[in-house]
């Protein structure tokens, strides 16, 4: 049993070793505060915005892609429990649930910060 975890982890861990190389320009170390020093303004809490749910989305999608693994994992090995179909299914409906709303939560914010940015801070935020 516990071979059959490591080899569910593994299975769920390497699309994303794999493809970790595969993004396209430096990645930027500022992080997810905006350089402004002390001249922040209306533009800068905006960007921190995009900037954190950027953050927030990059870590919610693999946990997301573990959760409904581990579902799946328990759904197949159920072997007609009732308990653990019930389980499992109560697990992708809750990651899906969640999922969801980060997505929207995404879609509020780059909406917003689309509409209230100036021109010159919309190109920064689409290039990264």
């Amino acid at each position: 049993m516990f071979y059959r975890y490591i080899l569910l982890v593994a299975i769920s861990i390497s699309p994303q070793l794999l493809f970790a190389a595969a993004q396209s320009g430096p990645i930027d170390p500022g992080g997810l505060l905006p350089n402004c020093g002390a001249n922040c303004d209306f533009n800068h809490l905006m960007e921190l915005a995009n900037n954190i749910m950027r953050f927030i989305i990059m870590i919610a999608i693999p946990l997301a892609a573990i959760a409904f693994s581990w579902a799946g994992f328990l759904y197949i090995t159920a072997a007609g429990n009732e308990s653990q179909i019930h389980h499992a299914h109560d697990i992708f409906i809750k990651v899906a649930t969640g999922f969801f709303f980060i997505l929207a939560a995404w879609l509020i914010v780059y909406l917003i910060t689309s509409t209230l940015l100036s021109p010159e801070y919309r190109t920064i935020l689409n290039n990264q």
